[in-house]
C-alpha cells in the first residue's frame, strides 16, 4: 500500500501533465495550477501535525522506557534485600516484577529505534514534498506570465483588427524635443534701396 508520500508524489506528477494538457487547449493552465498548489498545501498542513504527533509519541515511548529500566533496576535491588531478610516470596515478586519491566525496557529500546528511522525518512519526504510545492508555485508565476502575454497580444490584435490603420503616437519629451531648424533665409536687400544709397553716397562725394 502507498504511504501518503507516494501518493502526493503522484499527484504532484499528474497535476504537471494535467496545467501542461490545460495549456495545450487554450484552459488556463495557472487558475488549474493554483487550485492544484492549494490542496497540496492542505494535505502538507496534515502532514506537518502527523509529523508533530509522530515526534510527541516518540517523547512519551522515551520516557515510558526511562521507567521501565528504573523499575527494572529497583526490583532487581529488592530481590537482594528480600532475600537477606528471608522474604523469599517478597524476593520471587520483586524477581518477576524486575523480568518484567527488563522486558518492557528491551521492547520500548527496538520501538523507538524503529520510530526514529522511519520519522527522519518521514520528514525527509515531507521536505521533499515542500521543496515541490515551492517548484510549483514558482511554475504559477510562469503560467501566469504567459496567460498575461497571450492576454495583451489578443487584445491589442483586436485593436488592430478594429483600427487597421492604427497606429501609437508618439510624443517627443519637452526636455529633449530638438529646436526646429529654421529654414528661413536673410532676406537680400532690395535693389532700389541699394541704388538709394549709392546715389547718396555719390552726392556727397560731389560736394
Amino acid at each position: 500500500m502507498k504511504n501518503v508520500f507516494d501518493q502526493l508524489n503522484e499527484f504532484a506528477n499528474q497535476m504537471m501533465t494535467e496545467v501542461k494538457k490545460a495549456a495545450d487547449q487554450g484552459e488556463a493552465p495557472a487558475k488549474k495550477l493554483v487550485r492544484h498548489i492549494r490542496t497540496t498545501e492542505s494535505d502538507l498542513k496534515e502532514i506537518d501535525r502527523l509529523l508533530e504527533r509522530q515526534r510527541t509519541l516518540l517523547a512519551e515511548l522515551t520516557q515510558k522506557q526511562d521507567e521501565a529500566k528504573e523499575l527494572a533496576d529497583k526490583r532487581f535491588a529488592q530481590v537482594e534485600i528480600a532475600k537477606e531478610a528471608g522474604e523469599q516470596e517478597l524476593a520471587e515478586r520483586a524477581a518477576i516484577e524486575s523480568k518484567h519491566y527488563g522486558e518492557q525496557f528491551r521492547f520500548f529500546e527496538e520501538l523507538i529505534v524503529e520510530t526514529k528511522r522511519e520519522l527522519n525518512q518521514l520528514e525527509r519526504e515531507a521536505l521533499e514534498l515542500k521543496l515541490k510545492l515551492e517548484d510549483l508555485q514558482n511554475k504559477r508565476y510562469e503560467w501566469m506570465m504567459r496567460e498575461n502575454v497571450s492576454n495583451l497580444k489578443s487584445k491589442m490584435n483586436q485593436v488592430l483588427e478594429r483600427e487597421p490603420n492604427a497606429t501609437i503616437k508618439q510624443e517627443q519629451h519637452p526636455f529633449t524635443t530638438e529646436e526646429p531648424e529654421s529654414n528661413e533665409e536673410e532676406a537680400p536687400i532690395a535693389e532700389d534701396d541699394i541704388d538709394a544709397r549709392i546715389a547718396d553716397l555719390e552726392r556727397r562725394f560731389q560736394k
